[in-house]
C-alpha cells in the first residue's frame, strides 16, 4: 500500500496529544464528615499506539486533570485552599472512528489524585477510573487531524494511612486535538 493509499485514513501508527479545560470535583466521607475539593481544571492527555484496523486504534493513554487552588468543603468550614489538586490516569485506550471523522475513546486506567502546597503534598493510593471521550476531528494534512473532544473522567482512589476513605472524583473537561495517523 502507497503513501497516497493511506491518506485520510486511520491506518499504522496513532499519536493524540490533547488540551483542555473542565470542571473537577472529589469528595470523601469518614465518621460522618463529608469533604469535598472542586475547581476549574486544565487537562492534558497523550495517546499512542497503532491501528488494529482501519479505524480502530489501540493505544497506552495518560491523562491528567489539574485544579490550581481549589474550593473546599467539609466538617463545618469551606474556602479555597492554596494549591494544586491533580488527577493522574494511565492506562490502554480503545478508539473507534466513523467513517466522518467522529470519534468515541474509552481509556480504563489506573489513577492516582495528589494535593500540593506551600506546606507540603500528599497522594492516594493507586485506585480505578476510567476516561472516556466522543470527538470529531477535520483532517488538516495528509495525515494529521485537527479536533475538538468532550471527555467525561472518574477515579476512585483510597486515600493514604490507616482507616482511608475513598475519594470519589470526577471530570468533565472539553479538549483540542492534534492526531496524527
Amino acid at each position: 500500500m502507497g503513501l497516497s493509499d493511506t491518506r485520510h485514513r486511520h491506518l499504522g501508527g496513532f499519536i493524540r496529544p490533547d488540551l483542555g479545560i473542565g470542571y473537577l470535583t472529589t469528595s470523601a466521607s469518614q465518621g460522618g464528615v463529608d469533604a469535598n475539593l472542586r475547581g476549574l481544571a486544565g487537562t492534558f492527555g497523550i495517546a499512542a499506539g497503532g491501528a488494529l484496523s482501519e479505524d480502530i486504534i489501540l493505544a497506552f493513554h495518560v491523562w491528567d486533570a489539574v485544579v490550581s487552588d481549589p474550593t473546599y468543603s467539609g466538617g463545618g468550614s469551606s474556602g479555597t485552599a492554596s494549591g494544586t489538586l491533580a488527577l493522574l490516569g494511565l492506562g490502554p485506550e480503545y478508539t473507534m472512528y466513523s467513517k466522518q471523522n467522529y470519534y468515541f475513546s474509552i481509556s480504563p486506567s489506573l489513577t492516582r489524585m495528589s494535593a500540593s502546597s506551600g506546606s507540603g503534598s500528599s497522594a492516594t493510593k493507586w485506585g480505578l477510573g476510567l476516561r472516556a471521550a466522543l470527538g470529531k476531528e477535520w483532517w488538516a494534512g495528509d495525515h494529521w487531524g485537527l479536533g475538538v473532544a468532550g471527555h467525561l473522567s472518574m477515579s476512585l482512589n483510597e486515600d493514604s494511612g490507616s482507616n482511608a476513605p475513598i475519594w470519589t472524583t470526577w471530570a468533565f473537561t472539553v479538549a483540542f486535538s492534534a492526531t496524527y495517523n
